[in-house]
């Protein structure tokens, strides 16, 4: 690369990101936690986490404002969640577990997403390295073509067990344009009205 042509590359996703990580999420106001497969795709487009049912949840690294781990993470205030995690016992490295992703529209309405890792110092490295996807100019300054390729990305890490896009799945990527979904599957000869389909 040279100075006087500078090319500004898409962001790096370090391996382990994609391969993932096991994390427990937890959430004060139900007081759950369930055991999940923490994710980064290899684009860096989104995080994810899988549960154990095989339920996904998605977040896109656009929406993220700030990821915290240490004594910046959420501690759970809930008693059921503290004694789940042993944060009571003096030797507890609780601390050195922890993962808050922080997402939200603005500044203003945020959303926590809580995770404890397996093991020490793993939260710290995914917060930083996630914070790096989020920071990068290209994460912020996407083309047009980057906004239709995160959508091709989404929809084929929902694939069915028989390895095909269920239907449903895009009419949840555009629920405003339902009648231009199914001219748009009609027109390439796909399935349309069923719930069950898949592409």
């Amino acid at each position: 690369m040279s100075l006087l042509n500078p090319v500004l590359l898409p962001p790096k996703v370090k391996a382990y990101l994609s391969q993932g990580e096991r994390f427990i999420k937890w959430d004060d106001e139900t007081t759950v936690a369930s055991p999940v497969i923490l994710r980064v795709d290899p684009k860096g487009y989104y995080l994810y986490w899988t549960y154990q049912s095989k339920e996904m949840e998605f977040l896109d690294i656009t929406s993220i404002r700030d990821t915290r781990f240490g004594k910046f993470a959420k501690m759970p205030k809930s008693q059921k969640l503290r004694d789940v995690f042993n944060m009571d016992f003096p030797d507890n490295s609780f601390l050195l577990k922890t993962l808050t992703v922080v997402s939200g529209p603005d500044m203003v309405d945020l959303t926590f997403h809580n995770f404890v890792s397996y093991k020490e110092n793993v939260g710290k490295a995914w917060a930083e390295d996630v914070l790096a996807l989020v920071k990068h100019p290209l994460t912020a300054n996407a083309s047009r073509s980057t906004f239709l390729d995160k959508i091709l990305v989404k929809l084929k890490m929902q694939l069915n067990s028989e390895g095909k896009i269920p239907v449903k799945n895009f009419f949840q990527m555009f629920p405003a344009d339902r009648k231009r979904v199914e001219a748009a599957l009609s027109a390439c000869h796909l399935p349309k009205g069923k719930p069950g389909g898949a592409r």
